[in-house]
């Protein structure tokens, strides 16, 4: 592929635009022309100095829909230059998945970057990025008319840092995550939630106003939270223990705040658990790559102690015994 070609963006949704570049669907004499006239002068606007030569490599997906742009990115060494002649936009940018050693200026500051941390810039200024390899870095534009509102002093937060042990930000690195795993943003209705959840968490971790603060945590740092606590559930099925206050000590909450998140969604943390379990266990048993596994070790290994118990629940979930299951799908398994 030449540097010249145009980039077929991944299928539109909706709303949503969806654009992946990366240096590897290039020869490696054409990579550096790729770079400086699709990433630099299309998608990022800004002027790249990669710092070794032909071997920079990056790959960046690139979301676009109403209320926000996102870079998702891994990326070797280079130097990056907004200059005043690239500006188009006034947006507010936030940054975070540094490396140590990277070193950001704007507005007249010089920051020295640490690991994880987020910075708050405004597109309405120049800026300069330069530093290592990032593995994995986040890059959000949110239209300024609305984040404003909803912090204190937006201006006296650009050109600044927040730190890697934010929680806020701990929140929006996950939830960013999780949306991307789960597809999140290939579904109109679900997108549409999701940008105004990572509004109100981009405002908590930029500093919200008392009142947004309110509104911003029982919207957007709520949805993140369940997310995580849901995630945290899928990786301990297994364990015999899990409980709603084992999952309350991980987060740092009450068991009660836990509890009155599922039953916001309708359900109780006992019975999402039960249906996490089971829909597990479902999996496993159709899958002709485990038809060597025994359905009791099937049961425990969903986090199952009783054997019993474990199929009257599942024949009360699918309406089969598990063995009946298991033989439909798998014919001599």
């Amino acid at each position: 592929m030449s540097a010249s070609s145009t980039i077929a963006p991944a299928p539109d949704t909706g709303d949503c635009a969806v654009v992946r570049f990366s240096t590897e669907d290039y020869e490696p004499h054409a990579r550096l022309e790729a770079v400086h006239e699709i990433l630099g002068r299309n998608l990022q606007k800004v002027h790249v100095e990669p710092l070794a030569g032909e071997s920079f490599h990056t790959a960046i997906t690139l979301r676009q829909m109403p209320g926000l742009s996102l870079y998702r990115a891994s990326r070797s060494a280079a130097i990056y230059r907004r200059s005043r002649e690239l500006i188009e936009h006034d947006d507010v940018i936030v940054i975070s998945g540094f490396t140590s050693s990277y070193e950001v200026q704007h507005l007249g500051r010089t920051l020295s970057m640490g690991p994880g941390e987020l910075v708050v810039l405004t597109g309405a200024e120049p800026a300069f990025f330069g530093g290592p390899d990032q593995k994995s870095v986040s890059l959000l534009r949110v239209p300024v008319r609305m984040i404003s509102p909803f912090v204190a002093d937006l201006d006296a937060a650009y050109g600044r840092t927040i730190a890697a042990n934010n929680s806020a930000l701990r929140l929006l690195d996950g939830y960013l995550d999780i949306l991307e795993a789960a597809g999140t943003f290939a579904v109109p209705e679900l997108r549409r939630q999701a940008v105004t959840h990572i509004h109100d968490l981009v405002a908590l971790t930029i500093g919200a106003a008392r009142d947004a603060a309110e509104l911003a945590q029982g919207r957007g740092g709520r949805a993140a939270r369940l997310g995580a606590i849901k995630q945290d559930i899928a990786s301990s099925l297994d364990r015999p223990d899990l409980s709603v206050a084992t999952i309350a000590a991980q987060h740092r909450v009450k068991p009660r705040w836990v509890q009155r998140l599922f039953e916001r969604e309708g359900t109780t943390f006992t019975e999402y658990v039960l249906a996490q379990r089971l829909l597990r266990a479902h999996r496993l048993l159709t899958d002709p790559r485990q038809g060597h596994l025994k359905i009791s070790a099937i049961a425990l290994d969903v986090g199952f102690g009783d054997l019993s118990y474990f199929n009257r629940a599942f024949r009360r979930r699918y309406g089969v015994t598990p063995s009946e299951l298991r033989a439909a799908a798998i014919p001599g398994g």
